[in-house]
């Protein structure tokens, strides 16, 4: 055999036995490692950890320290202005008491020049006296006429009202008449007179529910038609919605513009007139 074969079969041969050496080194060291590794991982994700908590805690202890490096920043400003509107008003002051002691001056000056219109003011006193005098006398004359007045313009109003209710009782006779006139000359239902409800002849009348109220179960309408309109009690309408029927309506109390009736469902209870149904003195027409 070669020399140099020998020597690196000799090699070999040692190179083996250190192999051998660290195999055995580290199946016994194995578990040792593999835990230490373990720990050294788990140190690390919870310095990885204790770390993000820090940055976020440093970052809030931050913003709040901004906030509050803010906060006095502003404070800081208003106190400056507060301290230029303190200086203003000092130097406001100091002119003030410079005026003041102007006037104060001018005051003693004007005190020494009193002393010699006493007598003076004391004429003008008696003078204003006897002109406030006057003017209380002319105030009390001037009183009555004020009373008077008022007294005449409360009768003027009495007297208003009344020629105002006897027009409205001109214009309602008026408006019967001319009902009379268009029913052929003859008188229909009064107004007292109890009977079968009376109807509206000629042109077609229309209006609508303006209030609707109950009294004791049954329903009253208000409707926007008067005595204008040839409507007088006992008088008969017809509510209708969408135009369809809904209920008859019997006059029982009239105005010049205004009329209230009883509302007849004839017989159906469930039925309800409503503010702004159509009321008709005929369905015909």
């Amino acid at each position: 055999m070669h020399i140099l074969t020998k020597i690196l079969v000799v090699f070999a041969a040692v190179l083996s036995l250190g192999l051998a050496a660290l195999t055995s080194s580290y199946a016994m060291n194995r578990d040792t490692i593999t835990s230490s590794f373990n720990d050294m991982k788990a140190q690390r994700d919870k310095a990885n950890s204790l770390y993000e908590t820090q940055s976020s805690q440093f970052a809030e202890e931050k913003a709040t320290l901004n906030s509050q490096i803010q906060t006095l920043q502003n404070e800081l400003s208003q106190a400056q202005n507060a301290n230029r509107d303190v200086e203003s008003q000092l130097a406001e002051l100091r002119l003030e008491a410079r005026t003041a002691s102007d006037r104060a001056d001018s005051v003693t000056r004007q005190i020494a020049d009193l002393g010699k219109t006493v007598d003076t003011q004391s004429k003008l006193i008696t003078s204003m006296s006897e002109e406030q005098r006057k003017l209380r006398e002319d105030a009390q004359r001037a009183r009555e006429r004020l009373i008077a007045s008022l007294d005449r313009v409360n009768d003027l109003e009495s007297q208003n009202e009344v020629l105002t209710q006897a027009n409205r009782a001109l214009q309602q006779s008026v408006v019967e008449l001319q009902d009379i006139a268009n029913n052929g000359g003859t008188a229909t239902a009064d107004a007292g007179t109890v009977g079968e409800p009376r109807t509206i002849s000629g042109n077609l009348i229309s209006g609508r529910v303006r209030e609707v109220r109950s009294d004791n179960g049954q329903q009253y309408a208000e409707v926007d038609l008067g005595t204008r309109d040839r409507l007088r009690k006992n008088t008969k309408l017809h509510i209708t919605r969408n135009g369809e029927f809904v209920a008859n309506l019997i006059i029982v109390r009239t105005d010049l513009q205004t009329s209230v009736g009883r509302v007849d469902t004839i017989g159906d209870d469930t039925v309800q007139v409503r503010p702004g149904d159509v009321v008709l003195s005929s369905l015909t027409r």
